[in-house]
């Protein structure tokens, strides 16, 4: 395979390869990084040491088509007809993508972090604590103390969040988005997939997602209307059509200073409603009025989180089948070794992917992915 990489690398022309079963076309791809750098952060409430900086290796940029959801049918297809030995060979040295939609397999590329990026992140890691530890108390008593703290803070701030990037750069994007941004495809797709269900949105800090979503659904409404097409009743109305809950235990903005007074909480948070604890999280999701709506979470915390509210989900009703999962793939920011394993040994269809809008300094690795758990009737 290795000589093989290196003859399709060394000839600017495109090789058709052929099997018995499948036939792949593949073009020479440059070997030079991409300019795009990808962001990581993750928020918390104890302070900035919490934050573990890295910068992705790059990836491409090129946007990747809408897939509609398959019926039960086009399911039972795919699960029961796993990417090829071919395909897998081929996507292994880099050489071709996956296919959409398809089975997802233990150590699934699509949630494989490269090795670089976490070597990269682990660097900036030990920086930024060597600058908080040992170089900040040896400040003490300089004359200049102030001016070399603020370049200090600037240079951690930079480690975390990517160079040039100012605190205000980062707060401002946090009020849009929170944690990670979305993007008109992004509405658009999550409408089409779930318009007739609604959508139940976990971890929804302060609800930038959850009005995105409410308002753009409101918006495809209101036009069928004008066109007097049928509108969407599964998930009753616009109002409810994402419906959202955290903790508040996390949230990565001061809400005495972003109170339900002020502009920015007018014009980007949504209507976030409070779990006490786990089990009252667990009542929610197996209420009926959650019951048949797909799951959202977007930048899940480190831990179990993820994967109880997973479970939780899917063992309420076999209507519950669908995950909008935001965040990092394995060995990130996000989740734990538990969530993937269930979602890689668990009967899942992986059947769309898509970027998210990055914030300045660009520094992380999260994507959008769409999932669909299989049912047992689709493998009768």
């Amino acid at each position: 395979m290795y000589s093989l990489r290196k003859l399709l690398l060394s000839h600017r022309k495109t090789i058709i390869l052929g099997t018995t079963t499948s036939t792949a076309i593949i073009c020479l791809v440059s070997t030079q990084d991409s300019d795009e750098s990808l962001r990581y952060h993750r928020e918390s409430a104890r302070g900035i040491l919490d934050s573990i900086p890295c910068a992705c290796d790059g990836g491409s940029s090129a946007k990747i088509p809408l897939r509609p959801v398959g019926s039960a049918s086009d399911l039972s297809q795919i699960a029961a007809n796993p990417p090829s030995l071919w395909n897998r060979a081929l996507v292994s040295i880099g050489l071709s993508s996956p296919p959409l939609p398809r089975r997802l397999t233990p150590k699934d590329p699509a949630f494989q972090i490269p090795r670089k990026f976490l070597r990269k992140r682990q660097q900036d890691e030990e920086k930024m604590r060597k600058l908080v530890i040992e170089d900040a108390p040896k400040l003490r008593g300089d004359p200049n103390l102030e001016e070399k703290m603020a370049s200090l803070r600037q240079e951690v701030f930079e480690l975390a969040y990517g160079k040039g990037v100012t605190a205000q750069m980062r707060e401002d994007f946090l009020i849009r988005y929170g944690c990670t941004g979305f993007s008109d495809e992004i509405l658009s797709r999550l409408i089409e997939l779930c318009g007739t269900r609604g959508i139940v949105e976990v971890g929804a800090g302060h609800g930038q997602w959850q009005k995105a979503l409410t308002d753009a659904h409101s918006r495809e409404s209101a036009r069928k209307s004008a066109e007097n097409q049928p509108e969407s009743t599964g998930s009753g109305g616009s109002s409810d059509f994402c419906v959202a809950y955290d903790n508040n235990s996390n949230l990565p903005l001061n809400t005495h200073i972003y109170n339900q007074y002020t502009q920015p909480h007018h014009d980007h948070f949504g209507t976030v409603q409070k779990v006490e604890s786990t089990m009252h999280l667990e009542k929610v999701l197996r209420s009926w009025a959650c019951r048949g709506r797909a799951l959202l979470m977007v930048y899940p915390p480190p831990g179990s989180m993820a994967i109880d509210a997973l479970k939780t989900y899917t063992g309420a009703s076999s209507d519950n089948d669908t995950l909008i999962y935001v965040g990092e793939g394995r060995g990130g920011a996000n989740g734990d070794d538990a969530f993937f394993d269930f979602l890689e040994n668990e009967e899942w269809i992986l059947v769309d992917v898509l970027e998210v809008t990055r914030p300045p300094g660009d520094k992380g690795c999260e994507k959008l992915y769409i999932l669909n758990k299989i049912r047992e009737r689709f493998e009768e």
